[in-house]
């Protein structure tokens, strides 16, 4: 990605008011650093080995060999009726062959994720499992609308992992802002269930708490996740995809995720959810995430990949 690690701009377009600063969520994570999820062993190590040019099939699968978890559902996967091919599987290294390692990558990361300890109250009755659905659907998706842009592979590994993680903030708002939350769980709760009265998550959290789940996501991703900045902006900023240099990036996690919801994979409340996607202007930057109906299709075209991952 062309100037990938450049921060965004320090004005943010298109807010009611600045958000809360990244000096001031830093301060709430660090104030429950003790109680904050730390990186899962196995995703640390399988991102090292995927990033290595000598990587091959036999490493990968000694690797998978060490967590029995990922080990059986690697398997599993493999011979689910996705992927099931002329003859059951019973090897892990022919598993990861049939796999391949992005959707190797995809499995091991979801199952880490899912099988992590992190707090659900910011879910907001959502399931984890419809939270992790979701996610893996915007990072497929993402990466499908982004490849438009003709962007080099590393690019394509930065959006793939920011869109995995683009809802990751949601976990912590209620321990960071405890007060706020409740007040913002009431608004939702009271908000008639209407296509005519829908308010993106987001946007109410700047509302009640003066900063956005990206943010928090952002900032956590950067300091206690140490992931890279170009990723963690790409994190913390989605939300606002103008603001990011260069926006393409940005605008097809943010599309990704606005497609997903309308097709129904999703978490929020109905009240929050996007149902329709409308067209973007061509001078948005947003390159082929203008067009509604290619990102409904980059999505859709993804769901059942998605669904043989985490079943």
């Amino acid at each position: 990605m062309t100037d990938s690690a450049t921060l965004p701009r320090s004005t943010v377009p298109n807010m009611a008011s600045p958000p809360r600063g990244a000096d001031i969520v830093e301060r709430e994570l660090d104030r429950n650093a003790a109680v904050l999820p730390p990186i899962p062993a196995i995703m640390a190590r399988l991102q090292t080995e995927l990033s290595s040019e000598w990587v091959n099939t036999a490493r990968l699968a000694n690797l998978v060999r060490t967590d029995p978890a990922l080990d059986a559902m690697v398997l599993k996967v493999a011979n689910s009726p996705y992927w099931r091919g002329s003859r059951q599987i019973h090897e892990v290294e022919e598993a990861v062959q049939r796999l391949g390692k992005d959707n190797l990558r995809s499995l091991a990361l979801v199952l880490a994720m899912r099988n992590g300890k992190f707090p659900t109250t910011g879910l907001l009755k959502g399931s984890m499992h419809d939270f992790w659905r979701h996610a893996l659907l915007v990072a497929t998706g993402a990466v499908h609308i982004f490849r438009k842009s003709a962007q080099p592979s590393d690019a394509m590994e930065q959006v793939w992992t920011a869109a995995l993680f683009h809802d990751l903030g949601a976990m912590f708002m209620p321990m960071l802002f405890a007060h706020e939350w409740e007040v913002l769980e009431e608004r939702v709760a009271s908000a008639a269930p209407s296509v005519q009265n829908i308010s993106p998550l987001y946007s109410m959290e700047r509302e009640v708490l003066g900063t956005d789940h990206a943010m928090v996501g952002g900032v956590f991703a950067k300091k206690f996740w140490k992931l890279p900045e170009s990723v963690a902006v790409l994190i913390g900023y989605w939300t606002e995809a103008a603001s990011v240099v260069p926006p393409e990036a940005a605008w097809a996690i943010r599309r990704a995720d606005e497609a997903a919801q309308a097709h129904g994979v999703c978490w929020q409340p109905f009240v929050t959810r996007v149902h329709k996607l409308e067209p973007l202007d061509e001078d948005s930057g947003a390159g082929a995430a203008c067009d509604p109906d290619f990102c409904m299709e980059a999505v859709e075209k993804n769901i059942a990949l998605v669904d043989a991952l985490i079943s």
